[in-house]
């Protein structure tokens, strides 16, 4: 064979095996197992999640449950205060990091090249990759719930409307920060290097988004206040408190008000992070650099 019909056979385009929600279930199945196989990981990091709730029951013998009052969600105390953003947060930053974290892991063990130049579209890459992220990380968050209301008897409010709308909010809260997270994988694509941006969000985030502590607490800072309000984790928090917390459910006005952010932020993010992991991904085929690391 000439070298001619070797290049005209790469160059064409072949027709894809199956189709995209085949290759998604592939990503998201093979992924999944990996993670059921690090059997003892998934133990000790059950253990660090009873461990931390138990952490913050203790805090929370010292905290002032009139302060927590304050914070507009009824005569709560403050493990329940705490409960819902500490479940929160590591929820998001899980399913978040997890592409970027998943891409990392492709570099470094050199399988990244095949990836992407299999039949596989990328995007169905990042969305199986996404989905096994949801699930590895609502384990760890079921965890947290289940020992505070289950072992130390926090009363949240949980019936099939409430069930139903806190998913509903936890699924608007990360597809809110996805476009970070995309983004974060496609500079990683580009860099070779850790993942500054997604850490930067997460420190950032548990501070100012109120996590532990009432927002009012900032009033006496404003810049810090604002930023806290400009980001959509404080809308998506403020939501999930409002229905463990106090029954409400998506047809609340207030749900609903933090709901309309949330799908903004998903409108504006979304286009940008899948914009940059294109690019990410372009560059380096142009460069050649899908196998350096």
């Amino acid at each position: 064979m000439k070298v001619e019909d070797l290049i005209n056979l790469f160059r064409e385009d072949k027709p894809r095996l199956a189709s995209d929600i085949t290759h998604i279930w592939a990503v998201f199945w093979a992924n999944f197992k990996i993670f059921l196989s690090y059997r003892t990981w998934v133990i000790m990091e059950t253990i660090s999640t009873v461990a931390s709730v138990a952490m913050y029951s203790f805090m929370g013998l010292q905290v002032d449950a009139r302060r927590i009052t304050s914070a507009g969600y009824g005569e709560v105390g403050w493990l329940s205060f705490a409960l819902v953003g500490v479940a929160t947060a590591n929820y998001l930053w899980m399913c978040i990091s997890r592409l970027s974290h998943s891409l990392q892991h492709e570099i470094r063990e050199g399988t990244l090249e095949p990836v992407i130049t299999s039949l596989i579209n990328m995007r169905s890459y990042i969305i199986g990759q996404s989905i096994r992220g949801f699930f590895v990380s609502g384990y760890f968050m079921l965890g947290v719930l289940v020992v505070g209301v289950g072992v130390l008897k926090v009363p949240l409010i949980i019936n099939l409307q409430t069930a139903l709308s806190f998913i509903a909010i936890i699924l608007l809260m990360v597809l809110s920060y996805a476009g970070v997270g995309i983004m974060a994988a496609g500079l990683i694509l580009v860099y070779k290097k850790g993942d500054p941006l997604t850490f930067l969000f997460a420190s950032v985030t548990e501070f100012l988004g109120g996590v532990l502590f009432p927002l009012k607490y900032l009033e006496s800072f404003p810049v810090l206040y604002t930023l806290a309000w400009l980001m959509p984790y404080t809308y998506a928090l403020d939501a999930a408190r409002m229905i463990l917390l106090n029954g409400a459910t998506l047809l609340s006005p207030k749900v609903l008000t933090d709901v309309a952010v949330l799908i903004i932020y998903t409108i504006v993010f979304m286009p940008i992070g899948l914009r940059v992991f294109k690019w990410g991904v372009n560059r380096i085929r142009y460069e050649g650099t899908v196998a350096a690391y």
